[in-house]
């Protein structure tokens, strides 16, 4: 694979350290372009191989930074855009990353849209801020989080407290921003590991940019969990952590339950067994039947004798969705029937069956049996190629 077909972007100060962290814990060299208006962000890290930073934005802001304005933000992207499209190259995928509710991440969309005219396919990691950073922030993501959904080919929505789990109530604050990166971190790090380093099951760049954009909906959502363990049962371990996770446990609904596709990710030493990657199939299969599998490997001598575990759930869940079912102490158990009817499927909506809409908690517009929420080429049935 060339170096060049995949990158990671990361918008604003701290999407910066979380890409750093990546880049520090990686196997192979890999490219990594760190975006911000604050000079600040890079004066403050030594230098890394792989690792570029760009200030954007220089003239309107000297540096300093949008002051929390995502307005700002954006038209900061726009005035240095000729010598943005020289900082990215041309990626055949990128995975992008922003901490949503600061100025700089109001850039995504622009950004988001350069990458596409090039033909790049992206994923992007957006997290929503903590309860306690504020009204401001949590509008600012708020607001920012749907105009993202159009510009990516898949959007994982992640919320901070969410990655914490159980005992994130006791953390300072402090304790709880260095815990959420480094998980964050250790989840896109499998993940780069995985396209990077394919094994014998191979899911590189190229199969991962026909993965995302083999789709008729731009934002398809993406929930993912990872697990890693070692020991005799270290297959079972990681997918009962896996299929436990509360990432995939949304607004009642189980999104790995209830996918159109999953990406499975295992990454272990060359002692990795056959035996293991069944007992992995088998149980996600368990859990969700109906769903299109893909499976990669990545093996590395420093990781034998461990399994690491990562699980995407793309797609969006269907008008009657099966409540989250949960793996018991003594091992798993398939999805239970009997769903109930997803929220704002009423009237002449709830005769399009289903047809999803493209914004969360919001009904479809619906006129003349058409949701006219999603794109022309979707509901036409048009063929997008890149």
């Amino acid at each position: 694979m060339n170096a060049d077909d995949l990158l990671l972007i990361s918008v604003g100060g701290a999407a910066a350290g979380i890409a750093r962290d990546v880049a520090a814990h990686a196997a192979t060299p890999m490219r990594v372009l760190i975006l911000d208006t604050d000079d600040a962000t890079a004066q403050a890290a030594p230098p890394q191989a792989g690792v570029s930073s760009y200030i954007f934005g220089t003239e309107r802001l000297n540096g300093r930074g949008t002051g929390g304005d995502r307005n700002v933000g954006a038209g900061a992207l726009r005035d240095e855009a000729a010598a943005l499209q020289t900082q990215i190259g041309t990626p055949r995928l990128a995975v992008v990353l922003t901490c949503c509710g600061g100025g700089t991440s109001g850039a995504m969309p622009y950004l988001l849209e350069i990458l596409r005219a090039k033909g790049t396919a992206t994923l992007t990691f957006a997290t929503e801020p903590f309860s306690f950073e504020g009204d401001d922030r949590r509008r600012n993501a708020s607001n920012l989080l749907p105009m993202l959904e159009g510009c990516t080919d898949a959007l994982a929505r992640i919320p901070l407290t969410g990655l914490l789990g159980e005992g994130g109530d006791g953390l300072t604050a402090a304790e709880a921003f260095r815990e959420v990166s480094e998980r964050l971190a250790a989840g896109i790090g499998l993940l780069w590991a995985l396209i990077t380093r394919p094994a014998f099951i191979g899911f590189d760049a190229e199969r991962f940019h026909q993965f995302l954009v083999d789709h008729p909906q731009s934002g398809l959502p993406v929930f993912f969990a990872d697990a890693c363990c070692t020991g005799t049962d270290r297959d079972r371990e990681a997918l009962r952590q896996v299929i436990g996770s509360p990432r995939f446990q949304v607004a009642g609904i189980d999104r790995l339950a209830n996918a159109a596709k999953i990406l499975v990710g295992v990454l272990a030493g060359p002692d990795l067994r056959l035996s293991e990657l069944g007992t992995i199939r088998q149980g996600l299969r368990e859990i969700a039947p109906s769903a299109e599998y893909f499976l990669g490997t990545s093996l590395e001598e420093q990781r034998t004798g461990s399994l690491a575990l990562v699980v995407m759930a793309f797609g969006k869940p269907p008008t009657d969705v099966t409540p989250g079912p949960r793996a018991p102490e003594g091992g798993l158990r398939p999805i239970r029937g009997g769903g109930r009817r997803a929220k704002g499927a009423q009237g002449s909506a709830a005769r399009l069956g289903s047809v999803p809409n493209r914004f969360a908690d919001v009904e479809p517009t619906v006129i003349n049996g058409q949701n006219l929420d999603e794109p022309t080429y979707h509901r036409r049935g048009i063929r997008l190629k890149r």
